[in-house]
C-alpha cells in the first residue's frame, strides 16, 4: 500500500507540473503486458508499473478497452534486474519497436527505467510537432455530471411534533472531580528493624497516627526496639538493650512515596544481668533527620507502606559496666554512635475523611 501512494503521487505532481504544449497534445493509451521475475524479489506488480507509468505521462496511460500492447518482461542478470520491452504494433505494418534497459541492483530501479524508457518511446516528445498515430490514440472519456443534490431538513407535521427528542440545554463541564478527599486520617502498625545504632540489631515494631492532605502530611510516630542477642560492649556484657522513640513528622507527599523530615526523643534501656555493677549509663537522647517511604495503595482504604529513616543523635549513650566480684576485670564498655538508622514495613488504614 505504501508503494501505490507513492506512485499515486508521482501521477498528481505529473498532473501539476505537465506543460501546456505537451497537454495539448492527444492522449495516447495502451495495454500492459508484465512479467515480473519469478520470485518477484521485490519487484512491483503490474498495478503499481502502471501508476509509474501514469506519473511519467501525467495520466493514465495503461488502460484495458484498448488494442495497442506494451509488453515488459524483467529477468535476473547475476545480482541484477534488466528489462526487455516491445512496443505497440505499428498501424501500417511495420515492425514494432524493441528496448532493452541497463541492470540495475535492484528491481524497483529498474521500474522506473522501464516507466522511463516507454515515455521516451511513446510520450509527447517521441512524435516532434506531430500527433501521435491514431491507432494509439485513448478512447474518449465520458464524464458524467452529478446531479445537484440540495439539502432538505426534514420537518414533521405540528401534530406529531411530540414526537422530537426536546432540546438539549448546554451543559457547562466541572473541573474533573479526584477521588481523593482534602483530608484524610490514617493510621498504621507494622514492624521495624534497626540495624545500625544499637549495641546490636534491633528487632520490633511501630504506630502512626497521621494527617494526611493532598501533598502534605503530619504525623506522631511510637517505635519500639529490643536486641535479641544477648552481649553490649567491648567485651560483651550479659545483657540486652530496648530503644523506645518517639517521633514528629512532616512530610511532602507525591503520589507515590513520602519525604519526611524528623524530630526525635529517644529513651535507651538496659536490662543486665544481676551479677553485673552498673558504673554509669546515659539513657535519654534526641535527634533529627529524615525518612523516606514508599506506599502501595491495594485498596480504597488500606495501603502499604515500606520506610527508611535515618536521624542523627545530638548526643552520644555511654555504658560502662565492672564485675563487682572481681574489681581488676576490664570495664564493659559502649558508646552509641551518632547515626541511627531504622528500616520498617506498615500497613496503613483510613480511619475517618
Amino acid at each position: 500500500m505504501p508503494r501505490r501512494l507513492a506512485s499515486l503521487a508521482a501521477v498528481l505532481f505529473g498532473l501539476t507540473l505537465a506543460p501546456p504544449a505537451l497537454a495539448a497534445k492527444p492522449k495516447i493509451a495502451f495495454r500492459l503486458e508484465y512479467a515480473p521475475p519469478t520470485p518477484p524479489e521485490g519487484c512491483p506488480d503490474a498495478e503499481e508499473l502502471a501508476f509509474m507509468l501514469a506519473g511519467e505521462f501525467g495520466y493514465m496511460v495503461v488502460r484495458t478497452d484498448v488494442s495497442p500492447v506494451v509488453r515488459v518482461e524483467v529477468h535476473r542478470v547475476g545480482r541484477a534486474f534488466e528489462a526487455e520491452l516491445w512496443g505497440p504494433d505499428a498501424a501500417d505494418g511495420a515492425e514494432a519497436w524493441h528496448g532493452k534497459t541497463d541492470a540495475q541492483g535492484t528491481c524497483r530501479e529498474l521500474a522506473y527505467d522501464i516507466a522511463a524508457l516507454v515515455r521516451a518511446r511513446l510520450g509527447p516528445g517521441a512524435w516532434g510537432h506531430e500527433d501521435p498515430p491514431a491507432h494509439l490514440a485513448a478512447p474518449p472519456e465520458v464524464e458524467v455530471q452529478r446531479p445537484e443534490l440540495r439539502p432538505v431538513a426534514p420537518r414533521l407535521p405540528e401534530s406529531l411534533s411530540y414526537l422530537l427528542p426536546p432540546a438539549l440545554a448546554s451543559v457547562v463541564t466541572s473541573p474533573e472531580a479526584t477521588d481523593e478527599p482534602p483530608v484524610q486520617v490514617e493510621a498504621s502498625l507494622g514492624v521495624a528493624a534497626s540495624p545500625y545504632g544499637l549495641p546490636s540489631f534491633g528487632l520490633g515494631g511501630n504506630g502512626m497516627l497521621a494527617v494526611r492532605w493532598k501533598r502534605f502530611a503530619l504525623a506522631g510516630d511510637v517505635r519500639g526496639l529490643i536486641t535479641p542477642a544477648s552481649g553490649i560492649g567491648e567485651p560483651e556484657a550479659p545483657g540486652r538493650a530496648s530503644l523506645t522513640t518517639f517521633a514528629l513528622l512532616g512530610c511532602a507527599t507525591p503520589k507515590m512515596f513520602d519525604v519526611c523530615a524528623v524530630v526525635n526523643a529517644s529513651r535507651l534501656n538496659f536490662d543486665l544481668d544481676p551479677s553485673s555493677q552498673l558504673q554509669s549509663a546515659d539513657a535519654f537522647s534526641m535527634g533529627f533527620g529524615g525518612r523516606v517511604a514508599a506506599r502501595w495503595q491495594f485498596s480504597s482504604r488500606f495501603a502499604l507502606v515500606g520506610y527508611a529513616e535515618t536521624t542523627g543523635e545530638i548526643r552520644n549513650i555511654v555504658f560502662r559496666v565492672r564485675d563487682p566480684e572481681d574489681p581488676t576485670a576490664p570495664v564493659y564498655y559502649w558508646r552509641s554512635p551518632t547515626v541511627r538508622v531504622v528500616a520498617g514495613v506498615a500497613v496503613s488504614a483510613a480511619l475517618f475523611d
